[in-house]
């Protein structure tokens, strides 16, 4: 069994298991699903019942209680006492106005009041002789005159007669009407009543609000009388009917009348002590049952027919993927694969590459670290403007400042721990926190280390952490190690003047002692404003620069290295002042002539290694010089010339691993802004676009001519993502590597 399983496709396998785990909670859900629904349905038509039969003995209660009230409140009326309606006819007349306001109900067809003694029934109608009542206004088939008047003069409880044929006046032609009649001596529970109260309801409306289509609501007496019922049938009439629905403690049984199944359903009131019966068809009570069921049943096959649907379409989307992988390794591999085992070999082709990726990021790994220190380098330089885009560019090799200020930090140590100079800089880099972000670069200085931070830490909060830093090393080492801490500035491009500034304070160790943070701002430079304004000079710059050409530049720059000279300034405020100037040459130069980079210009590191005056002058003078000689120099080759040779270059060096848009911009000293542009111009192509062009025609030749695998042909060419290659070259070819090898073989 197994063994046929694992025979099957790949495709079929994961279809039939994820078939098994919709179905059984399906299942399970279905079967549960049916028993709560049958359950909750069956609970809902029983309740249903129960609050019919509720309804049934709540309507004839009420009627009962609404009667025997009318009947206490004729008997507490001064107008119908038997001293009133025996004195004259006007007070009988007056009487009958009385019991107009009486007839509150719509099942009850009549109230009449009788005087014991007096041969006259007042009514709301009209007032009647007590013959004329009985022989000719309602003529009851089953109660005599006789009886009618004897009732009436001497019925010392209340009586009520069951339902009964009454010939009305007044309905001639019509069938009977059927009549509930209830006879009440007055006063109530007297044993010497002065007079009764007759009522006579009609049948038909006593249950007609009952919501009962099919099936009956009978109501029984206390010797199991019919005394009303919603629908007349033959079976009313069986003399044993009652005992046939009411027997033993069950409320609830079933029974066969007239070859009909019944459900019967009954309860006796307290108050009356009458029997309310309800008899409803078995289809009746459990259609609802059985509709439940059969919807359920229906909603639960569209969920399955939907859910399998489901399951395939979901199967083809997520084996899509797999069924391209495999087409790409048969195209890598240049053999088809058994459809088992897609996944195996998959895995293995898999593995293979892995191999080979783990190779090229060791390669990777080791110019790592160069390429951080080179981003590290050109933060110092002022080449970032945009902490953004510094960011962007530094997030793959882990340099990213996150605050908004950015400083240099930088330590002095004694030649006796310098073999020790990697667990100083890992304690220094242990201390780094959520505030205070830091990145170390390799300093050209001997026994110096350098640190970049971002901080956002208030002011106070930034010094006293340096200090816990600088007391935490001198404590590890026991060596006198001297901190120098440049400014905090909000603009990135200012990262070179902080790394001028901690490299200051860092040669005040002699006059404000070896083993302690020297901050740059607390050391008392020079006044020089009367003599030597550098703010004024970099005023006068930008407007030479503005206005001059290469030559008027050249005098005015001269002239500033004078005033320098004469002027005695600190070798601090030298060096900063040629760094702003530094920075406009190249800014300058970028303008007038774009893709000139600057690389030639002294950067802030260079800067560094002068200690005299006159050597930061004769610095100012060589980059003068460089920057005439850029705004001198002629107009670079015909741009079909460079573009040429620009192409060439990369057609000659694009399969090497390192090779990269930098590597050309560096070549040709060019901006990667401006290499970019100008690339675009001359040939409608970006850089990367002309690039995978040139590798896509490469592999192309080397498919036709060679038998190495694709494999090898990819890294050749210069991708090391086969994977990525195969699906650039089948986008631009419109077959896979392998297919066009087989077609031009």
């Amino acid at each position: 069994m197994k063994s046929a399983i694992n025979q099957l496709p790949v495709f079929y396998r994961y279809l039939f298991s994820y078939m098994a785990l919709f179905l059984l909670p399906l299942l399970f859900l279905g079967l549960t699903g049916y028993y709560q629904l049958v359950h909750i349905v069956g609970g809902d038509v029983e309740r249903n019942n129960q609050a019919l039969l509720n309804e049934l003995q709540e309507q004839m209660d009420q009627k009962l209680i609404l009667m025997n009230r009318i009947a206490g409140q004729l008997e507490s009326m001064s107008e119908l006492s038997p001293y009133v309606l025996t004195h004259d006819d006007y007070s009988v007349y007056q009487g009958k106005k009385v019991l107009e306001g009486k007839v509150v109900d719509d099942s009850i067809r009549e109230i009449a009041l009788h005087i014991r003694g007096t041969d006259f029934m007042i009514s709301p109608i009209s007032i009647y002789k007590v013959n004329q009542f009985i022989q000719d206004f309602y003529v009851y088939k089953n109660w005599s005159p006789d009886q009618f008047k004897d009732d009436l003069e001497h019925a010392t409880v209340p009586q009520l007669r069951p339902a009964e044929d009454v010939a009305v006046s007044g309905v001639s032609g019509t069938p009977d009407v059927r009549m509930v009649t209830y006879l009440v001596p007055i006063p109530i529970n007297s044993l010497h009543p002065y007079g009764s109260v007759l009522f006579m309801l009609r049948e038909s409306e006593l249950l007609k609000s009952l919501s009962l289509p099919e099936g009956n609501a009978i109501v029984f007496d206390r010797q199991g009388r019919v005394v009303a019922a919603q629908k007349q049938s033959d079976y009313l009439q069986d003399a044993d009917f009652f005992k046939r629905v009411v027997h033993g403690n069950a409320s609830y049984q079933n029974i066969s009348i007239q070859h009909v199944n019944y459900a019967v359903s009954y309860q006796k009131s307290d108050k009356s002590g009458f029997t309310y019966v309800t008899l409803i068809p078995k289809t009746t009570l459990v259609a609802p049952i059985t509709r439940a069921i059969w919807q359920w049943v229906s909603w639960m096959g569209i969920i399955f027919l939907a859910g399998c649907a489901l399951v395939y379409v979901l199967m083809l989307f997520n084996y899509n993927p797999v069924k391209k992988l495999a087409t790409l390794v048969e195209s890598v591999r240049g053999q088809s694969l058994r459809k088992a085992n897609e996944l195996e070999t998959i895995g293995s082709v898999i593995h293979d590459m892995a191999h080979s990726n783990r190779s090229l990021g060791l390669k990777l790994e080791a110019n790592r670290s160069a390429i951080r220190e080179h981003l590290l380098a050109s933060l110092l330089k002022g080449e970032w403007e945009s902490a953004a885009a510094f960011n962007e560019q530094g997030q793959e090799l882990g340099v990213v400042l996150p605050y908004p200020y950015t400083a240099v930090l930088m330590l002095e140590y004694p030649a006796s721990i310098a073999t020790m100079k990697e667990r100083l800089l890992d304690e220094v880099e242990g201390k780094f926190g959520s505030e205070m972000i830091g990145y170390r670069k390799e300093s050209l200085e001997e026994r110096r280390i350098l640190f970049i931070v971002s901080t956002g830490a208030a002011e106070e909060t930034w010094r006293a952490w340096l200090e816990r830093l600088h007391e935490h090393v001198l404590a590890v080492f026991q060596a006198p190690i001297t901190m120098g801490v440049g400014n905090r500035y909000g603009e990135l491009a200012q990262a070179g003047r902080s790394f001028l500034e901690a490299s200051t304070a860092i040669d005040y160790k002699l006059i404000k002692g070896n083993q302690r943070v020297i901050f740059f701002d607390e050391l008392q430079a020079h006044d020089h404003a009367d003599l030597f304004n550098p703010r004024r000079v970099l005023e006068e710059l930008d407007m030479v620069l503005h206005l001059g050409g290469p030559e008027q530049i050249s005098e005015a720059v001269e002239q500033i290295a004078k005033r320098m000279r004469a002027s005695g300034l600190t070798l601090f405020i030298a060096r900063e002042l040629i760094y702003d100037m530094i920075r406009k040459f190249i800014a300058y130069a970028e303008k007038q002539r774009p893709g000139n980079t600057g690389a030639s210009f002294p950067d802030v590191l260079t800067l560094t290694d002068y200690t005299t005056l006159d050597d930061i002058v004769g610095l100012l003078l060589s980059a003068s010089a460089t920057l005439r000689e850029v705004l001198e120099a002629k107009k670079p080759a015909a741009p079909n010339a460079m573009i040429e040779q620009i192409t060439a270059y990369i057609s000659r060096h694009c399969a090497e691993y390192d090779f990269s848009v930098q590597r050309i911009a560096e070549h040709f000293s060019l901006s990667l802004s401006y290499l970019s542009r100008y690339f675009k111009e001359q040939t409608g192509q970006t850089v990367m676009e002309y690039m995978n062009e040139v590798r896509i025609d490469q592999a192309k030749r080397l498919l036709r001519t060679d038998d190495r695998s694709v494999k090898d042909i990819v890294q050749q060419v210069g991708y090391y993502d086969v994977s990525s290659f195969i699906r650039k070259f089948k986008q631009m070819v419109g077959v896979t590597p392998g297919e066009y090898r087989k077609q031009h073989r």
